[in-house]
């Protein structure tokens, strides 16, 4: 049996946490397991085993980590450092650590630093969430066909990455392994910068003397491009303060964009905003076209038949066949 520890009983930890126990041991790769919980706030332990997330409701770090195979960590990105160094007096040898965090290099780091070389870490982010935050808003349904980034070292076991494999394989979503710097300056663009712009247009318009008039006309387009700044502050906090270099060049580019078409707006420049649009809504369609969400070259396995097929991932690049 393997035992798994998910240390955070948030969104994203009890969301793992059903969609880990919903999972069909007799079939998948992890076979029979035993999820343990912990959260420093026993409500949300309550909670998430109240949700059918946990089997295990842990006391204190020590009996939450003491005899797993694998460690989750789902806590906010700068308290990663501080957890590391609780748990590892109480880390089995060859226990795995990985982490839901959405930056990584940072965390990277951090284990590298604090963890013994007996216990491998392998960074993780799954690429899914809610605008609601906490152990009531989760589902086991979070992860269902998202991409999940896995980002191993180079010195990382093979058996260590086969396991967090199999893990997001359990909760259904799909392994995309990356460089931890790489993923940091895509998700910057991708994912951190749209709850800066977000949070950015609530602050602006909202700071108006108007805002009282104005908020009564908006509607669904307000609404859905702001809905990001209703997302969780101290995680939105901590990714910025976890990923500020990659951050700075795409705010000094949102910055350089907006100051481009202030400029042929006030020139009237009518072909320039048509094609200001039109670049974006082709841009557009054609993502979507690409069925977001599907790793590349993943569409060339689609279909085939082939059960054997063996699809993207660094995994079976470093040699590796089946999943475990």
């Amino acid at each position: 049996m393997i035992r798994i520890a998910i240390v955070g009983m948030g969104l994203i930890g009890t969301s793992l946490g059903m969609a880990l126990r919903a999972g069909n041991s007799a079939t998948d790769p992890l076979g029979q397991i035993q999820v343990i919980g912990y959260d420093r706030d026993r409500a949300n332990t309550k909670e998430a085993r109240g949700r059918l997330a946990i089997d295990v409701v842990a006391d204190s770090l020590q009996q939450a980590i003491t005899g797993t195979h694998l460690v989750v960590l789902a806590v906010p990105a700068q308290a990663v450092p501080a957890v590391l160094r609780e748990i590892v007096p109480y880390l089995e040898v060859g226990a795995v650590i990985t982490d839901v965090c959405s930056t990584k290099a940072q965390i990277a780091a951090w284990a590298d630093e604090i963890l013994p070389n007996a216990n491998p870490f392998i960074g993780g982010h799954p690429m899914a969430g809610r605008d609601a935050s906490g152990p009531k808003a989760a589902t086991p349904e979070l992860f269902k066909g998202s991409v999940y980034c896995l980002c191993p070292g180079l010195s990382s076991p093979p058996e260590a990455i086969a396991l967090c494999e199999a893990m997001v394989d359990r909760v259904g979503a799909k392994t995309y392994f990356i460089e931890p710097v790489e993923h940091d300056a895509y998700v910057a663009g991708i994912s951190h910068l749209p709850f800066i712009l977000a949070a950015s247009l609530v602050n602006m318009t909202a700071s108006e003397s108007s805002w009282r008039e104005m908020s009564a006309l908006a509607a669904t387009g307000f609404r859905d491009t702001t809905r990001l700044a209703s997302g969780d502050i101290i995680m939105h906090r901590d990714i910025v303060m976890t990923n500020r270099i990659a951050l700075e060049r795409w705010l000094t580019q949102a910055v350089s964009q907006l100051e481009s078409f202030k400029d042929v707006v006030v020139r009237g420049d009518e072909a320039a905003i048509s094609t200001f649009f039109e670049q974006a809504k082709t841009t557009r369609a054609s993502w979507l076209e690409q069925k977001p969400g599907m790793r590349p070259g993943e569409a060339e396995y689609e279909d085939t038949g082939m059960d054997l097929v063996q699809k993207p991932s660094l995994f079976g690049r470093m040699g590796g066949g089946k999943r475990p």
